[in-house]
Formats: structure tokens, sequence, C-alpha cells
């Protein structure tokens, strides 16, 4: 080999150095960028010389710039980071319910149901007493504004998810395109896998819009042999090569109820996930609120119509002069149990209290209730005002609104309502809401009858009694009962025990769901932490390759020196 060819082999090894010494630098350079990949310069020898019978190396060559990274770990990692976004949206919500909840304060429902019963047993100890009773009813509005106001602040964050489904919508959008363009850079870069080297910026950049798309949805990513990834979300892909495809947000029917899914703008199906934030909103959506407010909305139907059929049975201090049903009905010809009222009433009967308010004189009339629907003359709207108006000195009738309006005839007389035996209880006075304490038929339209909060005298109204108008109090002992007692239509559970299952059932998930993303907060640190290990740039070990590089550089300038001198002296022989 002549001098000639030692001198480029020098240069060659020089150049290689400045490329090495160039990586470390980049290196050190993105040492706190999120989602960099370390990248390492991959020497080899260079081709070698046959001069006579030797065989002789022509230095170092760079074959390629690699990233330094274990894909199988990333992949797990995508995979964790998927789950953990699910479980921390569900953790975060339960947050949220529990503190909206608010139990063990003093302005939790638990504590409006106990000061509401407790202060019905007071009207027990001073029946005559209507400011007592005033106080039943305030207690009975406080009692209805906190469910009220429980289930407006649970349908926001509700309707809080239903946006953060639209706004993930145009992100996977966004990734998607990115992820797309990214695919034809690195391709052309890499000129589809034939350079030897990574496109190491690209890559990370990719790497990092797959990343914050795992965290959405869970999707699997493939990796071509020209550098290209394709990416599916349970069979249906999402980008292949340069191409991608589109998603909206949009309202589905999901059993029955309508919801804003998201699905494929293309073919209209919707996108199947079962990890990442996606999958977190709909199961805390759909789930954890949608289960709370079904329960919950239950709990006030049962309040509402369990207490209220007792309460109907009774009579205040004061009878009626004049009442309209707070519930109308859909077909007043059509049987009360088919007419769209939002109880269910069945076959018994009640009683009409008529008192002569001049003599003090009562009488009782039995109305009865018939929905067995095999004689086709079951009970309707209209046969049942025409039973109450055929009673001497009450006037009954439907109005415009399909609601029953009674009234008394004339001035001396007042009427209330009875029932002879409990066991016949019908349930149409709560149901046609009639002599009720409660209307509404779900937490958000639950409220304090207005016949009971307007006048000055409204609380007399207050029926405590069975025995007739201002007589015993009966009723509330009754009404107080009513609090613990099992009830057959509840399957022998107990007003209070709804609740308590509720907050129960709300506690319990609160505390799984906290555990499960504890793991997978766990698990993902884990495989962060090898991820680093592997890709993730250290300082130190930069240091000590840059030194590395630059004894080699020296030392190849020094062998070119020394070739350097040799050459002058072939000249100056």
């Amino acid at each position: 080999m002549s001098i000639f060819g030692s001198l480029q082999m020098a240069g060659n090894t020089l150049s290689a150095m400045q490329i090495g010494l160039h990586v470390v630098g980049n290196n050190i350079a993105n040492a706190n960028t999120p989602g960099y990949v370390r990248e390492r310069a991959i020497f080899t020898p260079a081709p070698v010389q046959r001069i006579g019978n030797l065989t002789l190396g022509l230095g170092v060559q760079v074959a390629g710039i690699e990233q330094v990274i274990d894909k199988f770990v990333e992949t797990r990692l995508r995979d964790a980071g998927s789950d953990l976004a699910s479980a921390e949206v569900q953790e975060k919500v339960f947050n949220d319910l529990q503190a909206i909840i608010g139990e063990l304060t003093d302005v939790d429902i638990s504590s409006a149901l106990t000061q509401f019963f407790n202060g019905i047993e007071n009207v027990t100890d001073g029946p005559e007493n209507i400011g007592i009773r005033d106080l039943v009813v305030k207690d009975g509005v406080s009692l209805t504004q906190r469910i009220n106001s429980l289930d407006r602040r649970v349908e926001v964050i509700n309707a809080d998810l239903s946006s953060r489904v639209q706004s993930i919508a145009t992100e996977i959008n966004t990734l998607t395109e990115q992820i797309r363009k990214l695919n034809l850079q690195i391709v052309t870069t890499e000129g589809g896998g034939t350079t030897g080297s990574d496109a190491g910026g690209l890559r990370s950049q990719r790497a990092v819009a797959l990343t914050k798309l795992a965290n959405l949805v869970d999707i699997k990513a493939t990796e071509g042999k020209t550098g290209s990834v394709n990416i599916s979300l349970n069979g249906e892909l999402l980008v292949f090569d340069g191409t991608s495809r589109q998603v909206e947000a949009a309202s589905v029917n999901v059993n029955g109820v309508n919801a804003t899914r998201i699905r494929f703008v293309d073919n209209k199906s919707s996108l199947q996930v079962n990890g990442g934030e996606l999958h977190g909103v709909y199961e805390a959506r759909d789930n954890v609120l949608g289960s709370f407010l079904e329960s919950f909305d239950q709990f006030a139907a049962t309040l509402a119509f369990e207490f209220n059929k007792l309460y109907s049975q009774g009579q205040g201090l004061e009878g009626f002069n004049e009442i309209t049903s707070a519930a109308r009905v859909d077909d007043p010809d059509a049987a009360l149990n088919q007419a769209g009222l939002n109880f269910t009433t069945t076959s018994g009967s009640f009683q009409v209290l008529i008192r002569n308010k001049k003599d003090d004189i009562t009488k009782t009339h039995d109305i009865r209730i018939d929905l067995n629907g095999l004689d086709g003359n079951d009970t309707t709207l209209h046969s049942l005002a025409a039973k109450l108006d055929s009673i001497d000195g009450l006037s009954a009738t439907v109005n415009l609104d399909n609601r029953l309006v009674l009234s008394s005839e004339t001035d001396d007389i007042d009427f209330s309502f009875g029932i002879e035996s409990p066991e016949n209880e019908s349930g149409a006075l709560a149901a046609l809401g009639i002599n009720t304490f409660f209307t509404g038929s779900k937490a958000g339209d639950l409220e304090v009858n207005g016949q009971l909060r307007s006048g000055s005298r409204a609380g007399a109204k207050f029926a405590a009694s069975t025995q007739g108008i201002n007589e015993g109090t009966q009723n509330a002992l009754r009404l107080v009962a009513l609090y613990d007692d099992s009830l057959t239509t509840l399957d022998g559970s107990s007003i209070r025990g709804i609740y308590d299952t509720i907050i129960n059932d709300t506690t319990q998930g609160a505390t799984i769901s906290a555990a499960v993303a504890d793991g997978f907060r766990v698990f993902a640190g884990t495989l962060e932490a090898s991820a680093q290990g592997v890709s993730g740039v250290n300082l130190d070990e930069e240091a000590i390759d840059m030194i590395t590089l630059q004894r080699t550089y020296q030392a190849s300038a020094r062998y070119i020196s020394t070739l350097a001198e040799l050459l002058d002296t072939m000249i100056n022989l």
C-alpha cells in the first residue's frame, strides 16, 4: 500500500470519528427532549485490499446511524399507557363523584333525610302546632334541593365527558395525519430501508405521536420493511403506509340511550376500544355515572312514590277546597295503568272524606279503582272523574291538560282523602299527584308539592292523621317508620337502604378504581424505566463515548502527521 493510500485511510478514520462525535453531540443536545431515542453510529471495517499475498485493511467506515431501542418494551409500554389512561379517567370520575356526594358532611343527603324524617316525628309531639308542620315542609324542600343539586352536578360531569369524546375524535385525526406524513418522510429519508440508517429525528417524532395515540385508544402498531408503520384498532386500520382514515364524533343509540361515540367517517362503524382514554371516558360516562344516575333516579322515584302512597291516605289540620293533580295523563280515556303516568297504579280503592264545616259532620265515600283488565271496564281518568263528581258536595273534571281537578261545591264544604285498609292501596292518588307531599319522578325534577309551599297556612294541610281532619297523628307515625321499614315493593329493602347501597357501591367502586390505577402506574413506571435504560440518553455514557472518539481522532491525526514526515523524507531523497 502506498503512503497516499495510508493517508486516504487515515482521512476516512477522521471522517468516521467526526460523524461519531456529531451523533454523540446530538444525543447530548436532546438529553431532555421528551420522546427522544438515543442514536449510535455503527462502525464497521472498510473493505480490504489484496497486495501480493497480503490482505490489508482499509480502515473504518460508518455503516449507518441507528436508534438504540427495544421495540418489544416500547410496544408493551404503549399498551400499558393505554390501560393506565383508561384507569385514570375512571379513577378521577369516581373521586369527583365522591366529592359531589359529600357523604359524612353537613350538607349530604343522608343528613337531609334524617332531618326530614326527624321533623315528621316532631309533628307527633305537637300535632296542633302549624309551625312544626311548616318546618317539615322546609326540611322536605331542603332535601329535594340537595337531590336536585347532586343530580345536576353529576349531569355536568356526564356532559363534560361527552365533550371530551368530541375532543378525542379531533386529536385522533390530528395524530393519524401526523403519523401518515411522517411515514412518507421516513420512507423517503431511509430509502425504503436501503440506506442502513434510521431517520432518527423523524422516528422519534413518530414514536411520540404513537404514544399519544395509544393513550387515546388501544392501537396496534406494526412496522413494515420500508420503515412505514401501519396502525390498527381492533382489526380496523387507522393508518396504512401513506394513507389514514378519519373519524368523527356522533350521537349513537347504545342500548336505547343516545350517547356521543366516535365512528369512522367512511363506513360509519363505531370504534371498538378496550383501552386508552376513550375507553375510560366511555366506561366512566356510561357505566360509572350512568349506573349512579340510574340508581339515584330510582332512589328519588322510590322516595316519592312510597312516601306519597302513605301520605295521600292521610288528612291534615285543614281540608281542601280545590286541588289539581300534579301529574297529567297522555290519554284520559286509557286505563290509568296505561295512561302514561310515571308510577304504576293497581286495582284497589281510596276514600274521599266530605266535611260540612258548619256542623262538623264528615261523610266517607269509597272510590274503587278497577285495573284487572278483564271486564273491559278499567278505571280511566274520565271514569274516575265521573265517580268523584257523583259525590254530593264535590265537583270533579278533567281539564285541557289532562289533569284531574277537584273542588268543593260550596264554601261550607272541604274534602280530604283516606283509605279503609292499607291492603287496598291502589297508588292512584300518589300516581296522579293528589294529596301528595312530593311531585316528580326522578332526581332532577323531585320537588315538594306546591300546595304545601304556598299560603300562610299551607303547612296545616300536612297529612299527619288517618282518623280525619285534625284527628291524631297516626299517619305521621307511619311516615316516620317508612324510613327504615322493609318494603315488599323494594324486595325487602328500605328507603335508607337504597341510598346506603348507592353510597356503598360508589365507595367500593372508587376503592377498586384507585387500586387498579395504582397497579397500572407501577407497571407503566417499570416499563418506562426499562425503556429509558435502553433508549434514554445517559450523559456519563455519552462523555465516555466522546472521549473515546476524541482519542481515536487524535491518534489518527498523529498517524497522518507521521505519514507526512515520511512523505517529506521521500521527497527529499
